[in-house]
């Protein structure tokens, strides 16, 4: 029995041996599994990491952005068009899809609003802005762009309306003593005048730029508008002429002042580029200087030859704009070379009943003064506070003019 029971352990010892062989087995399978597990696991871990790696890679190099550009200057505005465009500074990292312009009556216009299309090279480049309507102020900008987007230059801002081709000079608002007692009755009495602020022409139009004007209203040819004779074609003076349907300034007389114009073509062409005839009171003030006045007697000198193209120096003939001294505003020729218009209705008292603040001249009248004296005239004509007076319809070898413009 007893040799039973050591066979029967015996087996069971062979048993137990067995089992823990089979569950080894088992447990290195498990293992096995386990690690292969762990291998793939960490496979795919690493290839996130790495794609995930790669992926940060690609958007550090990516240096793309929109482009970069300024807008150029606004020129030739008209009442219905002007020219701007870009300069592109940058392209930023890409290649330029399109270009140009956008506007509209709000700040800050987008290629949503009013826009022109230039192409998609990478150069600087001009547009037409069209369509505008007239006393409109709009906003510009220069637009380009590329895959990352559009970038925009500054923005730039003007008003729809002709431009006043010459220069001008501030008169800055002032009280100056207006008259004189030195030179004929209708110069007196002396009287107080307070004026507002305005700008001047600094020179005296020129055949030129009253041409262009000409062409532009689409006067005719024998120098009308609308049945009003603004420029005497047939004028002994005149230096312009229509050739092949156009106003031309004769060659060499382009920068001498316009004559045979009346004072209707001189009134029509101030009011044209936004501005008038100056007031009487407003011509002597910036002739004398405003309020930097030294108290000439003529506009800039005491010495006539300094400062003005008369009688005594002129040759016999007009001369080229801006050749005098400029006064003490730095204004040219409001002594001599030509008369000029002024607004005012002419009264030889009217200096006796003159308001003292911004005086207008008569209410009606028969001649329209002008001021200043000119090359055929006597040295006492280009006195700053000479005064004389011719019919708005006529027309001189030696009257022209210049605009004054309201703040």
């Amino acid at each position: 029995m007893f040799g039973r029971f050591v066979y029967v352990n015996k087996h069971t010892s062979m048993f137990t041996h067995t089992l823990a062989k089979i569950k080894d087995r088992k447990s290195m399978t498990t293992l096995k599994i386990s690690l292969t597990i762990m291998k793939k696991s960490i496979l795919i871990l690493f290839t996130v990491v790495f794609l995930t790696s790669c992926s940060k890679d690609d958007d550090l190099v990516d240096n793309t952005t929109v482009p970069t550009l300024t807008t150029l200057a606004i020129t030739e505005i008209t009442p219905t068009s002007a020219t701007s465009g870009g300069d592109i500074t940058d392209a930023g990292g890409a290649d330029i899809t399109a270009k140009g312009v956008c506007w509209n009556t709000s700040p800050s216009p987008t290629i949503l609003d009013f826009t022109t299309d230039e192409g998609n090279n990478p150069s600087n480049y001009t547009s037409s802005i069209s369509g505008l309507i007239v006393n409109t102020t709009y906003y510009v900008r220069a637009y380009a762009t590329n895959s990352k987007g559009t970038g925009y230059g500054n923005e730039l801002e003007f008003t729809a309306k002709n431009v006043f081709p010459g220069e001008k000079v501030t008169v800055a608002g002032g009280a100056f003593q207006m008259g004189s007692t030195a030179g004929r009755t209708n110069e007196s009495p002396i009287h107080g005048v307070t004026l507002s602020q305005f700008s001047i022409s600094k020179y005296e139009i020129t055949n030129v730029q009253y041409a262009t004007f000409m062409n532009d209203i689409g006067a005719n040819g024998n120098g009308s508008f609308n049945g009003v004779e603004y420029l005497d074609m047939a004028g002994v003076g005149v230096q312009i002429s229509h050739t092949s349907g156009d106003f031309i300034a004769n060659s060499g007389k382009e920068n001498y002042p316009v004559i045979e114009v009346s004072w209707f073509g001189a009134k029509a062409y101030a009011e044209y580029y936004g501005g008038r005839l100056p007031t009487e009171a407003e011509w002597e003030f910036a002739a004398k200087g405003g309020n930097s006045s030294s108290g000439y007697i003529y506009s800039g000198s005491n010495t006539l030859d300094d400062v003005a193209w008369s009688t005594a120096n002129s040759g016999g003939t007009t001369h080229p704009i801006g050749t005098k001294n400029a006064n003490e505003l730095g204004i040219h020729d409001m002594s001599g070379n030509v008369w000029e218009w002024t607004n005012d209705w002419f009264g030889s008292d009217y200096y006796g009943s003159s308001p003292s603040d911004d005086p207008q001249g008569l209410t009606s009248g028969i001649r329209r003064v002008n001021r200043g004296g000119s090359w055929n005239g006597s040295v006492s004509y280009s006195r700053v506070a000479y005064r004389n007076g011719s019919n708005p319809v006529n027309t001189y070898e030696n009257l022209g003019f210049r605009p004054v413009f309201v703040p």
